[in-house]
């Protein structure tokens, strides 16, 4: 099969954020194919049934206490069985996960090309985070084709003597998937899980204020991620109106952490399950502010206007930081509460809905951009959203 695309995902952010784009290749008659490595299990499974997708090939790597020399291992082994055996022209990773490292080293090591969605986000400290900075870096200098998001991570690029010609800057995919998943809920398409949308209107009832909490960054295990629950613990007993939703992380870790902190008894949390990414939008949609560790909802919270407190000490989605939308929280507990008391007292929580990370269009233009090329067209490095 000639001019074959292979979509690599492997985490919940990769499906999110590739599936827009492996449906806009399917849209244009292009031969593609999606590949789940499964480095995360359940919560990937999430996203193929909301976007009603099943994956043409899938590795089932997950496994219980899995690291990254496992993960690197088995990535790079299992792939490079799957790209001998279907043979692609492109393989198309995102961001900063260890499959989209594994991923694109394969393809390297097979001399297949690259395509890095979401490329060029920098904080220029490799162990913040850890271990994506890394990652993100290194697929960078293998990836012939760059389509880095906002006009900051362009500027990285270049930084770095990245071919102008390789780069396109688009807008963040992730995004589009956003809006299409507010679209769904808004007519109907999709239905918030009854028991969330309960705690919603009870609280909207009681006119409580609603916090989104998520929380799992790798480099914050240990004594950082408890000092962090212990100052959002600290102001949650002082500010009994404000409710904070938590869908925990699985990592063994982060559960550690709520017990040690002493979070996870606090009156005014409410500690939950992982939630489908729809619930997940549904709650940024609720919520009044954002509390987070996490890039993609660092650019969707933005997206919808909602401030957002990053509780990381450097964040390479500074876009956020410069538009007032968002602000570092730190990583001990004394900052932490003092943001959370900075934000409590803003009048102004809601902002106007922002096009810092893309306008909704990113996927339709990568699949232009990658198919022109291959058809051998001339693809202008033409900027048609409004991103920083």
């Amino acid at each position: 099969m000639g001019n074959l695309i292979l979509v690599v995902v492997g985490t919940r952010p990769d499906a999110i954020k590739l599936i827009p784009v492996y449906m806009a290749l399917k849209s244009r008659n292009i031969p593609v194919k999606l590949c789940a490595t499964f480095q995360h299990d359940h919560l990937l499974n999430q996203v193929f049934t909301l976007f009603n997708i099943k994956p043409d090939i899938s590795l089932y790597l997950m496994k219980e206490g899995q690291d990254l020399f496992y993960l690197t291992t088995a990535l790079l082994e299992q792939l490079k069985t799957v790209y001998l055996s279907i043979k692609p022209d492109y393989v198309i990773v995102q961001g900063d996960t260890t499959t989209s490292l594994c991923a694109a080293l394969a393809a390297f090591y097979l001399n297949i090309k690259i395509a890095h969605v979401e490329a060029g986000l920098r904080t220029g400290n490799l162990q913040a985070p850890f271990p994506e900075e890394a990652n993100r870096k290194i697929i960078t200098v293998l990836a012939n084709l760059n389509f880095p998001p906002t006009a900051l991570s362009e500027q990285a690029l270049l930084r770095e003597n990245v071919d102008e010609a390789s780069i396109y800057r688009v807008g963040n995919t992730g995004i589009d998937a956003l809006y299409w998943v507010e679209n769904q809920l808004n007519t109907g398409m999709l239905a918030t899980t009854p028991s969330l949308l309960n705690l919603i209107t009870s609280c909207k009832e009681k006119k409580q204020k609603i916090v989104l909490l998520t929380a799992h960054r790798r480099e914050s295990f240990g004594k950082t991620l408890v000092a962090i629950f212990t100052g959002i613990a600290s102001f949650l007993k002082k500010y009994p109106d404000v409710i904070i939703v938590y869908p925990t992380h699985p990592n063994p870790q982060v559960l550690a952490a709520l017990d040690s902190s002493g979070l996870r008894t606090a009156p005014n949390i409410i500690i939950v399950e992982p939630v489908a990414y729809h619930d997940l939008v549904s709650l940024l949609l609720a919520c009044d502010w954002v509390i987070t560790d996490s890039g993609g909802i660092q650019e969707e919270a933005a997206s919808l206007g909602k401030k957002t407190i990053v509780l990381r000490a450097v964040t390479e989605r500074t876009e956020g930081i410069m538009s007032g939308v968002a602000k570092l929280g730190g990583r001990d507990a004394q900052s932490v509460e003092t943001t959370m008391l900075e934000l409590y007292n803003d009048q102004q929580t809601l902002m106007p809905r922002s096009t810092i990370y893309g306008d909704g269009t990113a996927s339709t233009q990568i699949a232009a951009i990658i198919t022109n090329g291959m058809n051998g067209a001339a693809q202008p490095n033409v900027i048609t959203n409004q991103c920083l």
